[in-house]
């Protein structure tokens, strides 16, 4: 499992591993557990050999609303016996905000929703915590990005790797743009939307985790908020977490 965040998977290009992600008391998520990535719909068989057999994955999780995740597909992952669940966050909409904060707005609107999905996805991994489960949307920016974002702030990962592991998916964003393009939904919303929204912007990240202490007093505290108990919060800790060497 230790070579998994450096495996290219050819068909999704913002696929990675979150395993390495250190905490502020000195542990990192284990390797081979929680995986982020954007649309699965292209991959490779090669790719599907890889994510069934070598990773072994036992959950995926797609936040793609219901007619996006119906119309666009599930892809070759639909054939194997790895566990599906539609948790349907919904996508960024058109606004009249300005560019730059319309990414930040959609997050911060997530955490405020009582009917978000959001904390149905953080019971489900804490109930699978340890066991290999990946989460997707379509670009695996701003969907997978908020719910990377509140698992790794509940487990206690440093603000500072958030950020860096946000901003890694601004590498992939041209990739993901280009195939847009060729795909009428994504193509049709990138023609609605200002250019900014498909971008990883550092401001978005800071802001949300800002936001999250600001308004709602940590990720601990949104979470309890929300009725999910402690002994969630704790399997998340024991089945993500390991010590450092």
């Amino acid at each position: 499992m230790a070579d998994a965040r450096r495996r290219t998977v050819e068909g999704a290009f913002n696929f990675r591993d979150l395993g390495g992600l250190r905490t502020r008391d000195g542990r990192s998520i284990r390797p081979g557990v929680l995986f982020r990535s954007d649309t699965l719909q292209a991959l490779s068989p090669a790719d599907v050999s890889y994510l069934v057999d070598e990773l072994a994955l036992e959950l995926i999780i797609d936040l793609r609303i219901g007619p996006e995740a119906v119309t666009e597909g599930r892809g070759p992952m639909a054939a194997t016996p790895v566990s599906y669940l539609n948790a349907p966050l919904r996508d960024l909409p058109v606004s009249d905000l300005p560019p730059a904060e319309q990414s930040l707005h959609f997050y911060l609107e997530h955490l405020a929703s009582p009917a978000s999905p959001l904390v149905t996805v953080i019971r489900v991994v804490g109930a699978l915590a340890g066991r290999p489960v990946l989460v997707h949307c379509a670009a695996g920016k701003d969907r997978t990005g908020l719910v990377t974002a509140m698992l790794l702030r509940l487990v206690g990962v440093d603000d500072e790797e958030i950020v860096a592991d946000y901003l890694r998916t601004g590498l992939n964003m041209p990739r993901v743009i280009e195939r847009f393009r060729g795909w009428p939904r994504y193509r049709d919303h990138m023609a609605a939307v200002p250019a900014e929204v498909y971008q990883a912007l550092e401001h978005t990240i800071r802001g949300f985790l800002a936001g999250l202490d600001r308004s709602h007093g940590g990720a601990e505290a949104w979470a309890r908020s929300r009725g999910i108990d402690d002994g969630v919060l704790d399997r998340l800790r024991e089945g993500l977490l390991h010590d450092r060497p």
